[in-house]
Formats: structure tokens, sequence, C-alpha cells
């Protein structure tokens, strides 16, 4: 299942090296693609302490950001459908995932949970089970 997910753990660590860091705020974003990246090749889920909900989640809105602007229109012109499906996932799980980590952070009944664990949802191309 991991291997599964390589793809999305590549476009994690592209974007944190491509990012500028001056910032120390970016840094600290890029920092957390790029430990997320190495969970999810390992084991497809991720985990992130409350402290850096918000930042994580602000890291995975500017991946989604960065490829539905810059990637994902060379794919389509190129007709290259394969990567255009895995950019399109990457993307709408970016999101998914941004929404997830604010909404856990500010949710009362989970006040006393230190971290939260995400686990992937299916990649593309993978069989599903009925």
């Amino acid at each position: 299942m991991a291997s599964d997910y390589g793809f999305y753990a590549g476009i994690l660590r592209f974007v944190a090296k491509k990012t500028e860091t001056e910032d120390r705020e970016i840094r600290i974003m890029m920092g957390h693609l790029a430990g997320i990246a190495d969970a999810i090749e390992q084991s497809g889920r991720f985990m992130v302490e409350r402290d850096n909900c918000e930042s994580a989640a602000r890291a995975f809105a500017g991946v989604a950001k960065f490829l539905q602007e810059r990637i994902l229109p060379e794919a389509l012109n190129a007709g290259n459908e394969p990567a255009v499906e895995q950019l399109k996932w990457t993307i709408e799980t970016s999101l998914v995932l941004a929404a997830e980590l604010v909404k856990r952070a500010a949710n009362e009944d989970l006040k006393d949970q230190d971290s939260f664990t995400f686990d992937l949802p299916a990649a593309p191309g993978s069989p599903t089970i009925h």
C-alpha cells in the first residue's frame, strides 16, 4: 500500500524543495511537508501534532495551489491522462487534508488530543475492494 503513495510523497518533497524558504514560517511548513512525505511513503498515513495543524494545513493548501496553477495546466495541454489523474487526486487530497487539519484542531471534542493521525484515500489507479 505504501508504494501506492510514492508519487504523492514525491510531489510533497518537490514542492517543499521548490518553495523559497527565507521566511521562518514557510521553512516550518516545508519541513512539515518533508516529514509527512517520509511517513506517507512508509505507511500511507501520517501524524501531525496539534500545535502544527495550522501550518501543516497551510502547507497542504499551498501544494494544491501550486499544482493547480503551474503543473496541472501543463499536464492537460500535453494530454497526459495518467498525470492529470494523479494531479487531480493530489490537489483534492491536499485540500481535504488541509480542511481536516483545521477542523480537528478546532474541534472542542478533540481538545485533549495532542496529535492527529491521517490515512490517505485510495491512490488513483489502486484497486478498490467492494
